[in-house]
Formats: structure tokens, C-alpha cells, sequence
């Protein structure tokens, strides 16, 4: 994988549910058994964490981790998580792997807090923000 162009970095945003996730010194294992993948560290370029759902309702901690594929278009490698415990874990071992210095305020928080900086009522207008943060992220970098 290697990092987007500007142009074709934002014109959808593409999702990739991950199974099966554990943390590795190499980066994001995932899959059944017999079909692992690993995502390297390295080509995890930010992670967008952030709690959806209803207040009072049914939540969940939604990780977005963010990667080009070799033809330069953007991927989110998407895993969820229970809100509390689950979640804190989850985002500490991912500030973990990626290093401090590349992650959001968001993740810091919910590693730190369990408490995410980030709140959306569905997953659609999370990703219509993840979307635009994406563009800022590919703008700051080009």
C-alpha cells in the first residue's frame, strides 16, 4: 500500500469490516483462522475513533483505521468495540502500535478516559465526518 493521491483520495469513502482482530508487533492481525492478513503498522496513516449511537440507546465504539491500497484509493479497516473496558483497551493498544505521535486526540482520549472526543448518532454521518477529516488529513500531507 502506499499513500493516495489528492485526487482520488475522498470521492467515496470505502469501508472493510475487519473479523477477528488481534494487536500484533507487526500491526492489525485479522480474519479466520487459515486466512489471517496483517495490516502493518506502517500503513496505518490515522486512526478515526468515535462513539454512534444513541445516548440512551444502543452505542458502540466504532475504529477506523485508515490505509491506501496500491491504487492509491483510501480504506477504512473498520472494527467496534463496546463502549467502556472493550474500548479503552482496544484504543490503548492501538496508540500502542502506532505510536503516540501518530494518533488522534479522539483515541488518546479513549485510551486514556474511555470516553472518545468524537460522538455520532449513526454511522452515517460518522462517516460524512470521517470522509472530511480524511480530506484535511490527505491535504496536510500533500
Amino acid at each position: 500500500m502506499r499513500p493516495a493521491a489528492r485526487s482520488s483520495a475522498c470521492s467515496r469513502y470505502r469501508v472493510r469490516l475487519l473479523h477477528r482482530l488481534t494487536i500484533a508487533a507487526r500491526g492489525v492481525e485479522h480474519g479466520v483462522p487459515g486466512e489471517r492478513v496483517v495490516l502493518p503498522w506502517d500503513e496505518i496513516r490515522c486512526v478515526i475513533a468515535a462513539e454512534v449511537g444513541e445516548p440512551e440507546g444502543v452505542r458502540t465504539i466504532v475504529f477506523d483505521l485508515l490505509a491506501a491500497d496500491d491504487a492509491g484509493h483510501w480504506i477504512a479497516f473498520r472494527v467496534a468495540a463496546e463502549p467502556g473496558e472493550e474500548a479503552m483497551e482496544l484504543a490503548r493498544s492501538l496508540q500502542i502500535g502506532m505510536g503516540i505521535e501518530r494518533v488522534s486526540a479522539s483515541l488518546k482520549s479513549l485510551a486514556s478516559d474511555a470516553i472518545p472526543t468524537r460522538w455520532y448518532p449513526d454511522l452515517e454521518t460518522f462517516e460524512d465526518d470521517a470522509r472530511s477529516l480524511l480530506r484535511e488529513f490527505v491535504a496536510t500531507r500533500a
